[in-house]
């Protein structure tokens, strides 16, 4: 039986009304952490190092502003240190491992490695301080969100709790595939979707324009047959099969394989190969894959049809309102939520933090609060952005403005995202599209499980280079998959890739043993 989330987005624990009046005062403190003052009058100040890119021009102002109403509100002011997301993935390990004094800071799987710094005692253990100083974020994140953070049943940080896991896809130009008479709701596979190609190139053609059918193939395999990763990294050989996705029958019963030794993947590789072939994918789809902005604005002008894409609710509608034609998404998949997926965002109090009680009051108002959320992402209304009914923000403040200055639209990297009024790119229903994806996502069977890697650090150096110089070729069609599959396995093999298995599933069976 399918494993759905229960808990609905409309649940979300809001804040009361903010009848309260706010207090005036300065900017963004640059003195170290600590209090102020005396009584009930005492402030305490958090220093909050925070990745995000860019860095918005009038940040300090916002700043400012939430300082305003969190010392009336919790009696805190932060200290906030923005780091835009290239420098902070070299700068904020240094700071940590220098032992620099900080409060909060943004951690993932991706920069600021969660588990590293767990592993190293960076990270305060807040399991049993989450019950009482964010009870309201504590109890609207699922269980399954919870679980996936734990390191050895211990939770250190806070997840950004917004679409559950990843669903993969296709967005395409949805006028254009209506012109040509496509339709795209009986598209269900990939095999279904070589038609589709087909009649894009022939009409596009027939009108004189060079249409490339499809991009974004170096993604999309996970896609063609989901599978859960096992060690965090879906590229790295070691998956195991999810039920209700119905793959992999040829290795039921291994708790641990080779993706890339699957029938699923062979099958994958020749559909593409097909596509290459028949110029459904550009000159160089590999190159072509890796320039995003180029991608977009093919997209935008009509010379791209589609690309694959891990989709969020309300994607289609938000690119519709900025690409000037409309955009679809056909799913290839349910949600799929693992342990990695949980991983994506997090705050983590420091183990040096004076004041872990008053860090995880501040993380509840960014989770909770209305008007924190909305402050953090689309900066003073009036300044930043024009109110739109009870629930809505335009940035453009009614068109006069193409840049204010401040804008984070989305702004998940805060925390969730349920706790703001949203910009009208969203569709007023957003919160219902998110429940209802939510509600659909499938639980992996090792939920929670991470992955240690040193044991075989070189192995898994080994085997990337093998998947780095094999699978883009294989998976955009640029090589025949007869021919290359047995070289890759070959290589994977010579790297090391049995070891690699055998490590993962000795931990997975002590994992499932100690549940």
């Amino acid at each position: 039986m399918k494993k759905h989330l229960s808990k609905r987005v409309a649940a979300l624990a809001m804040t009361a009304a903010m009848s309260v009046g706010l207090l005036a005062g300065c900017g963004s403190s640059d003195a170290p952490s600590g209090s102020t003052g005396s009584g009930d009058d005492e402030i305490t100040t958090l220093i909050w190092y925070m990745s995000i890119n860019p860095v918005a021009a009038d940040t300090d102002k916002v700043i400012a502003k939430l300082n305003e109403y969190t010392r009336e509100k919790i009696g805190v002011e932060i200290d906030y240190k923005v780091i835009a997301n290239p420098d902070y993935k070299e700068k904020m390990p240094n700071l940590i491992n220098a032992g620099e004094y900080y409060d909060i800071c943004f951690t993932s799987n991706w920069t600021t490695d969660y588990l590293q710094f767990t592993s190293k005692e960076a990270f305060l253990d807040i399991t049993e301080l989450l019950p009482q100083y964010a009870k309201e974020t504590y109890d609207f994140i699922p269980e399954a969100v919870w679980d996936a953070v734990k390191v050895n049943g211990s939770i250190y940080g806070v997840p950004s709790y917004k679409e559950m896991g990843w669903q993969g896809g296709i967005v395409y130009n949805s006028d254009m595939a209506e012109a040509y008479g496509i339709d795209m709701s009986a598209v269900k596979t990939l095999e279904d979707y070589t038609k589709v190609l087909e009649v894009v190139a022939e009409k596009s053609k027939a009108e004189g324009k060079n249409v490339v059918g499809v991009s974004g193939l170096t993604n999309a395999w996970p896609m063609a047959a989901p599978y859960e990763s096992l060690t965090g990294n879906p590229k790295l050989p070691a998956a195991a099969a999810v039920p209700e996705f119905n793959n992999f029958q040829d290795v039921s019963g291994q708790a641990v394989f080779n993706q890339y030794a699957s029938e699923e993947y062979m099958n994958y590789c020749q559909i593409v190969r097909g596509w290459n072939q028949a110029g459904y994918l550009g000159g160089d789809p590999v190159n072509y894959d890796s320039d995003i902005a180029n991608r977009d604005n093919d997209f935008n002008n009509g010379a791209l049809f589609s690309y694959f894409i891990q989709y969020a609710p309300g994607t289609s509608e938000s690119m519709s309102a900025s690409s000037g034609h409309g955009v679809g998404f056909v799913p290839l998949m349910e949600p799929l939520f693992e342990t990695r997926s949980a991983m994506g965002g997090l705050l983590a109090i420091s183990y040096a933090s004076e004041h872990p009680d008053k860090a995880l009051e501040f993380i509840n108002l960014l989770n909770t609060d209305e008007y924190v959320g909305t402050l953090i992402r689309h900066g003073i209304e009036g300044e930043h952005y024009t109110a739109v009914g009870d629930n809505q923000v335009d940035k453009t403040m009614g068109g006069t403005l193409t840049d204010n200055g401040y804008d984070y639209t989305y702004g998940w990297q805060f925390g969730t995202p349920f706790n703001q009024k949203w910009d009208i790119s969203y569709p007023d229903n957003i919160e219902q599209l998110f429940q209802d994806y939510n509600d659909s996502a499938v639980i992996s069977p090792n939920n929670g499980f991470t992955f240690d890697m040193i044991p075989v650090e070189t192995q898994v150096a080994a085997l990337t280079n093998v998947i780095a110089e094999y699978a883009p070729s294989l998976e955009t069609g640029s090589v025949d998959p007869a021919e290359y599959i047995p070289k890759f396995l070959d290589a994977l093999n010579a790297n090391g890739v049995d070891t690699l298995l055998q490590e993962v599933d000795a931990q997975l069976t002590s994992f499932n043993a100690a549940k």
